[in-house]
Formats: C-alpha cells, structure tokens, sequence
C-alpha cells in the first residue's frame, strides 16, 4: 500500500500582489514517491524566487543536500548554482513541510530555472 502525505494547505494565504511582492505563479503536482509538491514562483526587488513545499514525512533524517536533491530528481527545478535555503513551515492544518526557497533570475541573469508549467494565480 502506497503511504499517503498531506499535501500543504495554502488557501488562507492572500496571493494579491502587493507593492514589495509580485506573485507569478504556482504549480501542484506528485514526486516519484508519492508525495505532493507546491512551487510558488514570486519576485521582489529584481530577484524572481521558487518556493517548493512538501512533507517533512519520512525525510527528517536527510540532509539539506538529500532533500535538494529530490528537486532536480523530480524535474523540478534545474539547480545550476545551489543558493538553496532549506526551512520547516507549518500550515493551517500543522502538518509539516519542508520549505526550500531558490533564487531564479536576479536582475533579468537567469541563475536555476524553474521546469515545471506554472498557472496564475485566481484573484
């Protein structure tokens, strides 16, 4: 039996562009393992970011690098200078996620790229 992860709740956030953040788009979809992935792309002050979030299930032992890794092994992102920061993020529901931002452009110089298919955000 496949095991089941929470997928992250993100509908008491407010995605309504403000003057410091712009946001761009998002994608929701399943890693190899199972698991559900959210990516936020955004951009504030010239540098366009990727906010990935999945479950801290079964990874609590892995190293930073391990875990980035499953980014680029699940054609998420294409990590060519690794600015990766790795967090923990509770949501609504207090399940735990981890949370990898990842800069992509600063100043129009792409630095990763972002490869999966992003929709709009619904305002």
């Amino acid at each position: 039996m496949e095991k089941e992860y929470p997928s992250i709740l993100r509908d008491t956030i407010d995605f309504t562009s403000d003057t410091e953040v712009c946001n761009i788009g998002y994608y929701e979809g399943i890693f190899t393992d199972g698991r559900p992935v959210r990516v936020e792309v955004w951009s504030s002050h010239n540098v366009v970011n990727a906010t990935i979030f999945f479950s801290i299930i079964d990874l609590e032992e892995k190293s930073e690098e391990e875990v980035k890794n499953l980014l680029v092994s699940n054609e998420i992102i294409e990590l060519r200078e690794d600015n990766a920061y790795v967090t923990e993020y509770e949501d609504a529901n207090e399940n735990i996620f981890i949370s990898i931002n990842v800069a992509l452009e600063e100043h129009d110089r792409e630095i990763n790229k972002c490869l999966v298919p992003l929709k709009d955000y619904v305002i």
